[in-house]
Formats: C-alpha cells, structure tokens, sequence
C-alpha cells in the first residue's frame, strides 16, 4: 500500500493560522461589546388600506401633522402589515387612521389584536376597521376592536340613528397636563375653578363634535369626554400592550383647518406611549412667539410712538403688519393710515425695518371694507386692494414684504394663491388655533403652495387679543395670566406660537405688556425663550421639510439608531429626547452637540449634511 504524506506543517503556516485566529477572537469580542446587528424594523406606520389611500385629503392630514410634530411615521398598507407580523417584523408602533379605513378584514382585525397583546402600541380613531372589507356595511354589533379600546362602539343594530352624537369636548386636569394642552385651549369655567375644561377656539361659542355613543367592557382611563361622560380619548390596557381610543373623526378634522387634537394626541402617542425622540420644530429647540403687531388705522399711531418711547422695540423682533390705505372702517372716512402720505409712519416703519423688526401688509387697503366684503366670489374687486397695500409697504421699507395678516382674518383661498404668486412665506390665520406653523388645508385639500406657512393665533378660550377682553366681559389680569403661561408653556415644550395685538389698545393693557417684558426677561436669562419673526420661521420649517430621517432598533441590547440626511445642512436642528427612556446617547456620524434640559436630552445638528446618533433605549 501506497504511503500518504501528511502535508508539512511550516513556520509561516503556523504564523498566518495564529494571525486567523487571533482574528476570530477579535472579531468575536467586538461584536459582543457592540451588540446583536441593529434590527431594521419599522418606526411608527400609518396603517392605510391600499396604496390608493396615499394620495386621499385624510391620509395627507395625518402624515402632515405626524411630520409637522416631529414624528418619525411612514405609511404601511394592511398586506404590509400583516406580512410584516407574520415575519416577526419589530414595529415601534401602529396608527389606524379615521375616513380612510373603515373597511378592514377579520384578518387584519385579529393581527392588530395579536400585535396589542404581545406589547404593540396602538392608535385607533373613530370609525376606522368598522365596516366589511368587501361591504360599506357594520362588520358586527359593536366594533371588531372594542375589546381593544375597552368599550363597545359602533352600535348601529342596537341604536341606528342615534349611533353617533354630537357634543362639546372636555378635558380633565389630568389631560391637561399630559397631552400637554395649551394656555387658553380650555374653559374650566369661572374662576378657573372646574376640574373638567371644554376644549375652545376663537370666535365659536362652542365646539361640538361627532362622536360615537359607548358602552363599557373594561376600565379605561378618559382623558377626554363629551357632555354626557361618553369617553372621548381614552386609554386601555390589552395584554402587554397599550391601545390609545380617540372617538373622533381626527384627520377628517384636520382638513377642516380644525387639527389641535390630531396634533396634540399624535405627539402624545409618541412620546408616552411609543417612547421615541421627536424633531423640534425650532431651531435648537428654543421655544418662543410670533409677536404679531396689526395696524390697521391711524389710532395706532400714538400708540405706537408711546410704545417706542418706552423702549418697547428695543427687543424683539417683532412682526409688525400695517394696513396702508387712507380709510379704514368706510371709504372715504380718512380713518386710515394713508402710508404712501405720513412720513412720521413712513420713518417709523424706516427705523422698526432697520433694528431688525419684520414688517408685512395687514390686508386690504381699507381694513374693515376688505375683511367685510372680500370672499371667494369678487377677487376681481379686491385683489387690487392687496397690490396697493403691497406696493405702498414694500415701497416704505425699500424691500418686498413676506408676510401677511388678512383684516378679521378673512383669507379666501384667492388671496392665498396671491401670496403665494408674489413670493410671501407665512400669513397668519385664525383657523387651526394652538398649531405652530402649519400647512392649512384649502377646502379640503392640503395647500398646493410649497414653502408657505399658516400660523395661527393662539385663543385665550374664545378671544385672540386684548381688545376682545371688555366684549367678553373678563379683566385684564385673566388675559395677563394667559399670556404669561403661554410664555412658560411654549419654553418647556422647545414650540412656536403666534400672539398678535392691535397697538392702539395698548394703553388699556399697560400692566399686560409689562408683564410680557418681565416674564420675557426672565424666561431669556434662563436660555428658554427667544421672539421670533414668521420669515425665520418659515425658512426653517422649510429646511426641517428637506430632512430625511428614521429609526432602527432597538436590537437585543435595547441599542437604537436615529439616521438623518438633508440635501443642504443639519445646522441647528434639534432632536428631543425624554431623558427617562434614552440613555448613553452618542453621536457616530456628522456633527452636533448633546445638552440635557430638565428631564430631556437636546441633541443639536451642526452644519453636516448627515448625522447618526445611537442611544440605549431604557426598559
């Protein structure tokens, strides 16, 4: 038999098999320091029926608002969905949206129900998954999710007509403070003495809204209910997961200019359910107002001298809107201003534009006829009243106005398309009330005006200013209080709002306006607070626009991953994170800076076009 030679084992062999191996072991050792790789998953999805649901008014809405909050949320089709959980596909959290998805399969039905109780958070709203997929027809008696929710709803068999009422919204103490509500957004009656407030808006007596009539099946905690204790947001808990109830028509709402509560809830699912970092929708998240100054006559203008006296411009800036023409409440009555002829309003406006104040047109030419009688139907007679306004400021300042205050808020959408035509980024309106900057939509439909922004006032309950104060029977120190815990609010939420007054009440509101000195002062001195103009605004909100941004993770070792990217720079935009669910936050690409603020982490992007940053998602 034929001797087989082993192969000859050599030092150099023996040199490269230590290398290999020493290798391995390094390898080995890094991969347990790093972790498991990170999972790819999904953040929060937008559960539509198909992709013919992308396009529609309601999906858009919901999408804008998530995108608007700083939510990280993409769409997902039902087929998606339920592939994507027989796959085991980790899932941060699931929105089920109202309008678009009110038909739905079993199928469908009993994977939201298997995603809950194995720790899924879940949204549901209104009548989404009531009826049959393949008929606009109730799928049962009470809803397919009612034992999600902890409530029977969608009772048609037993109530018909009557399944749906309407009724004002109120919100208990509890909600107030955690879906962070607003100064002025609720009523808790005289004396601020309720332990219950109705949810207002400027101008409407009451808010009534659509909401199904409920049965009870488990303990929920109402945050918000209707008249008659009908739980209206709620919360349930179903096995390891936590389901949030909201019995409104929300997105449906929101294309009707009336989105607070989509906002509000959005945010809250996010952050206290979901636990995940938000985008601040200012730069550096520094919270701060839109000081927006209307004249509209020559009353404004001692008022406005005394006002400069007193050193009121020295800060700021501020955005000081004007109404041009000569008359102001009648034709002919030479009530108003007549800027292209007053060189004391001309030179004022001279040296307010020089110290960095903004200043924009107020409408109309001729206020109270303008706001009274322009609408959807005489653009042909009024839009030239906005070419006069415009060119008499524009003129005045030696520069073309951007923003735009329409008189009583009347803004046909003709006048919108004139804004946008002529180059404004931001009017204030008085839609959509308690939003920061917002893309309103126009009947029904999201905004087709790219780079234009709404900003809307912000109500003390159903007033927007000083001078409604007296006509609403209150005292000044009610509207003092308000503006100074608006102050506070908008600081420690990092968010931006529109306040607005007309300079010739100011001498009926001296304390007021002091206390907005003060308190502003103060605020400063801590860092918290800063005025802002609405073209800053606007041009920032367009640069958060541009920003591509996701979240992977968490892999085995609660390991979790934001990515972002942006065609120009990251420069000061700022992600927010709840210090209690985030810790070892380090950044592994771009550039940026990490700051805590009470009980939040503020990472600020620098000047780098990409940037990914890793943090320990704490159980």
């Amino acid at each position: 038999m034929r001797r087989r030679h082993l192969p000859v084992i050599t030092l150099r062999m023996v040199f490269w098999l230590l290398v290999i191996a020493a290798a391995v072991v390094w390898s080995t050792l890094a991969l347990q320091a790093k972790g498991s790789p990170m999972r790819s998953g999904h953040g929060i999805v937008l559960l539509i029926p198909d992709a013919n649901a992308l396009p529609l008014p309601v999906t858009r809405a919901w999408l804008d608002a998530a995108q608007e909050e700083g939510l990280a949320v993409t769409p997902m089709t039902a087929n998606e969905f339920i592939q994507a959980q027989a796959n085991h596909t980790p899932m941060a959290g699931v929105l089920l949206p109202d309008s678009v998805h009110r038909q739905a399969s079993d199928l469908l039905v009993n994977t939201l129900s298997q995603y809950v109780a194995q720790g899924g958070p879940l949204m549901v709203t209104f009548d989404a998954a009531l009826f049959n997929l393949q008929t606009h027809a109730y799928a049962d008696k009470s809803s397919r999710l009612s034992h999600l929710v902890g409530m029977r709803y969608g009772l048609y068999e037993q109530l018909q007509d009557d399944t749906i009422a309407q009724s004002p919204v109120y919100a208990s103490r509890l909600a107030e403070q955690a879906l962070r509500i607003q100064p002025g957004k609720l009523d808790f009656g005289a004396h601020d003495a309720g332990d219950w407030g109705e949810l207002t808006t400027y101008a409407y007596p009451h808010l009534v809204y659509s909401h199904y009539l409920t049965e009870p099946l488990e303990p929920v905690q109402t945050l918000l209910r209707a008249e008659d204790d009908t739980p209206i947001v709620s919360t349930h808990v179903h096995g390891q997961g936590k389901v949030l109830f909201a019995n409104l028509p929300l997105g449906y709402l929101k294309t009707r200019t009336d989105s607070y509560l989509l906002h509000r809830l959005l945010a809250f699912f996010a952050s206290d359910m979901v636990r995940q970092p938000s985008l601040s929708a200012t730069p550096r998240a520094q919270g701060g107002i839109v000081l927006n100054l209307h004249v509209d006559s020559n009353a404004s203008q001692e008022p406005l001298a005394e006002l400069e006296r007193a050193g009121w411009f020295d800060d700021g800036p501020y955005s000081i809107h004007v109404t041009a023409g000569p008359d102001a409440i009648r034709a002919a009555d030479g009530l108003g201003l007549n800027l292209s002829n007053n060189p004391w309003m001309q030179a004022f406006l001279k040296r307010q534009h020089a110290q960095g104040h903004e200043i924009g047109n107020h409408g109309g030419w001729v206020h109270n006829v303008y706001g009274y009688q322009a609408d959807e139907s005489n653009q042909s007679e009024f839009e030239p009243y906005l070419d006069k306004n415009h060119a008499s400021v524009s003129t005045t300042i030696d520069e073309l106005a951007k923003v735009y205050s329409a008189p009583m808020g009347n803004q046909p959408s003709w006048a919108t398309a004139w804004l946008a035509n002529k180059g404004f980024k931001a009017y204030y309106a008085t839609s959509d009330t308690g939003l920061g900057p917002t893309r309103s939509f126009i009947h029904e439909s999201p905004s087709p005006h790219a780079g234009l922004w709404t900003f809307p006032i912000s109500n003390f309950k159903r007033i927007a200013t000083f001078d409604e104060v007296q006509e609403q029977g209150m005292a000044e120190i009610e509207i003092t209080d308000f503006i100074r815990l608006l102050l506070d609010h908008v600081s420690e939420q990092h968010m931006a709002r529109l306040f607005y007054f007309h300079p010739a009440a100011s001498p009926h509101f001296e304390k007021t306006l002091r206390t907005i000195q003060s308190e502003v002062k103060k605020l400063k001195a801590q860092g918290q607070f800063r005025w802002y103009s609405m073209a800053e605004l606007s041009d920032f909100m367009n640069r958060r626009q541009d920003v591509q941004w996701q979240i992977r993770g968490p892999n085995a070792q609660g390991l979790q991953e934001i990515s972002a990217s942006s065609s120009s720079s990251l420069q000061d935009m700022t992600w927010v994170f709840p210090a209690h669910t985030a810790q070892d936050i380090r950044i592994t690409e771009g550039q940026g800076t990490l700051r805590q603020n009470k009980d939040e982490w503020l990472l600020v992007a620098g000047p780098s076009p990409s940037l990914k940053v890793q943090w320990t998602r704490v159980p």
